[in-house]
């Protein structure tokens, strides 16, 4: 998947994805792997996933909170500086963030808002 259609998807979202932190974490270097299993009669899918070269006890809810989310920009643009910021009123709520000199991104939320910058980043970083 292409960063750039991955940025469209997040910007769209009104909430946390599970589907959208599977894709980013593909994106950003985790790797998973299905074991399919069947015990009395029942078949069974159990997904590992991997951080460079060690198993995980999951993949971080990236969309879902803000410590999943700088756990993202941790892996796009170590040792980065920024911002993330909320607000609640009248028209709903949302969330800005910034990394390094990067793009003031805005979402839905504080955390999603932090996913598109890191992605934002690593699109830039693409492009050189």
């Amino acid at each position: 998947m292409a960063i750039a259609d991955l940025i469209l998807e997040v910007e769209a979202l009104k909430r946390a994805s599970r589907d959208i932190d599977v894709k980013i974490g593909l994106l950003v270097g985790w790797q998973r792997k299905v074991e399919y299993t069947r015990e009395n009669g029942e078949a069974s899918r159990n997904v590992i996933w991997f951080l460079h070269g060690e198993r995980a006890a999951r993949l971080p809810r990236f969309t879902e909170t803000i410590d999943s989310a700088l756990q993202l920009v941790d892996l796009v643009a170590p040792h980065s500086s920024g911002g993330v910021s909320w607000s609640v009123g009248p028209d709903g709520s949302y969330g800005t963030a910034v990394i390094n000199d990067g793009p003031y991104c805005q979402a839905a939320t504080p955390a999603l808002a932090l996913c598109l910058a890191a992605l934002k980043i690593k699109e830039a970083e693409s492009d050189d």
